[in-house]
């Protein structure tokens, strides 16, 4: 506490009672004159020094909830209490350490409307977790809220933490940096607020690894599974957010849901935007760039099914795109093996090359109006070219145009 005055003569007065507390006798006959003088004299300089140390931890996180496990040492938990002054407390009990929450209440100084109790079994995590669960039910599913690990039985705390971890809330317990085996407690001023990490940070970092690999792969249905799991468990799901909307966006392009996967690349590009501080960079810029695309074609597409193709084929921006989306389905489905739609893809692919050079001289596949064809003699011409490769002449230009007439069209033009 260098370089600050009334933290310093704070420290010099405990030390000067908790002398004074260690030279008290520990027989069974002095016992509770030194564990009154313990809380009547050095136990309030404690809590002053703890706030004013680790309130500072605290600063930033605004905590609404605090759940805290009370064992049979109520001091932990009222230090924990005064540094993080808590709107709401969830004291979990047993019918061992039941009593000790007058104690707690009263130090603390909660009024009733900012303190409830739940009784649970000490050695069934299993109740925990569902008492949990009700209570951020009943706080409005909020974030801001921290577990208190440091009191009751391991299969308590192990309980809470788990389920803490879950929900992504603050992991506390109160520690200290040296121990009294003989008086059972802390030495007075060394206890201290630790915040653990949420261990979902770290298999966060596992998971998205094997996201990342799934994406690479193009499997993103897959990925989107695990980035949902992330989402809902990290303390700081904004990239897993980011990686899970480009996951949906390409998952639902590869199945050809263009208004999902416009919706879901502007999503991506706004959180990216986000995490850059508003700054274009070359990743929101070419995501920008994917969605303008994909929405200017999802627009031109036939929203009827005997709607005309005209309009999208005409486009050439639409085509590009589209080509460029067939082409890319095909080789993710031969590489997946699937070469029944790798060759379906390819072959539509084939059709929309066809299709939109016919469209620049006006001709709609499905319903042509050949009057709009130039020269005389086209059905000659169309059916030479059918007969170089041994097919039969027909009595009329066809309608509708399937695939290999439309190349015999296009060579006759």
């Amino acid at each position: 506490m260098a370089g600050n005055k009334g933290c310093s003569d704070l420290e010099r007065q405990l030390a000067a009672v908790a002398d004074m507390w260690l030279k008290m006798p520990v027989g069974e006959e002095e016992a509770a004159e030194a564990a009154r003088y313990y809380r009547e004299e050095v136990f309030p300089l404690t809590c002053r020094l703890f706030v004013e140390r680790e309130r500072k931890k605290m600063a930033g996180k605004q905590i609404y909830g605090l759940i805290l496990t009370v064992g049979t040492s109520p001091e932990p938990l009222i230090l924990s209490l005064l540094a993080c002054q808590p709107q709401k407390a969830l004291f979990l009990y047993t019918e061992d350490t039941e009593r000790y929450l007058d104690d707690i209440i009263n130090y603390v100084q909660l009024s009733p409307s900012r303190w409830d109790k739940r009784l649970v079994q000490k050695s069934d995590p299993r109740t925990i977790y569902q008492v949990v669960k009700e209570i951020w039910e009943q706080w409005g599913r909020r974030s801001d809220i921290a577990v208190d690990i440091t009191g009751g039985t391991k299969s308590m705390t192990g309980g809470l933490a788990l389920v803490g971890a879950f929900l992504g809330f603050e992991l506390l317990y109160v520690d200290n940096e040296r121990y009294l085996k003989e008086q059972r407690r802390p030495y007075p001023g060394t206890e201290c607020l630790k915040v653990l990490p949420n261990p979902y940070t770290v298999f966060g970092a596992l998971k998205e690894k094997n996201a990342l690999e799934l994406l690479r792969r193009q499997e993103f249905h897959g990925a989107g599974q695990i980035l949902t799991e992330l989402v809902e468990k990290v303390p700081d799901p904004r990239r897993f957010q980011y990686l899970l909307a480009l996951a949906r966006a390409y998952e639902a392009w590869d199945g050809l849901n263009l208004k999902e996967a416009c919706d879901q690349l502007g999503r991506a590009a706004a959180i990216a935007e986000k995490l850059h501080w508003g700054e274009a960079t070359d990743e929101t810029i070419f995501l920008r760039e994917q969605q303008k695309r994909v929405g200017h074609l999802a627009e031109l597409l036939p929203a009827k099914p005997r709607e005309s193709t005209l309009p999208l084929l005409q486009d050439r921006e639409a085509v590009e795109t589209l080509v460029f989306t067939l082409y890319h389905n095909a080789r993710r489905r031969a590489a997946q093996g699937k070469w029944d739609a790798a060759s379906f893809f390819l072959y539509r692919l084939l059709e929309i090359m066809e299709q939109r050079r016919l469209a620049l001289y006006g001709i709609d596949t499905a319903r042509p109006d050949y009057s709009l064809l130039p020269g005389e003699g086209l059905l000659d011409k169309f059916n030479a070219v059918r007969q170089q490769i041994k097919f039969p002449r027909l009595e009329e230009l066809p309608s509708p145009i399937a695939l290999t007439d439309g190349y015999f069209l296009l060579e006759a033009l």
